[in-house]
């Protein structure tokens, strides 16, 4: 029988999560220290955006999306030690959301292309992977009419 975490978060109120659906980030996500533990909210609505939810910080959830929803071209090349800290050895076992702003006027929204989030499905890690030398970025506004 799985174990299961309650936790009274802001947003959604009290959720039970199944310890199997907590992602680890060994190096946690820029800005947020101490936070190592997230797991991924589904849009009750539907639709391309989820939620990443701390297990440490009730309050603090970030939009994600998988960034080939608006940007089918988006590929990012990965080195095996930008990895190793969440033992992914086949792609086919990761999944990639970027970090979504959505702000009042959603058509405004931006994605943070330069720091992808890489989650290891099969060992429950993941990592914000920081491209340096990329063409993508930070506030990449999804509907602007001129994208690169």
């Amino acid at each position: 029988m799985e174990k299961t975490v309650n936790i009274q978060t802001s947003r959604f109120g009290n959720i039970i999560v199944d310890e199997s659906d907590i992602y680890t980030f060994p190096e946690p996500i820029l800005g947020f220290s101490g936070l190592k533990q997230y797991f991924i909210i589904n849009n009750p609505k539907g639709g391309p955006f989820k939620w990443l939810q701390s297990l440490e910080s009730p309050n603090l959830a970030f939009v994600v999306c998988d960034p080939l929803v608006f940007k089918p071209e988006y590929q990012i090349q990965i080195k095996k030690e930008d990895i190793a800290a969440i033992k992914l050895e086949n792609i086919e076992d990761s999944i990639v959301f970027v970090m979504m702003v959505i702000p009042k006027d959603p058509l405004l929204m931006t994605a943070n292309l330069q720091a992808p989030l890489i989650f290891n499905k099969k060992e429950k890690l993941a990592k914000q992977l920081v491209l340096i030398d990329s063409e993508y970025e930070p506030e990449y506004r999804v509907f602007k009419q001129t994208n690169k």
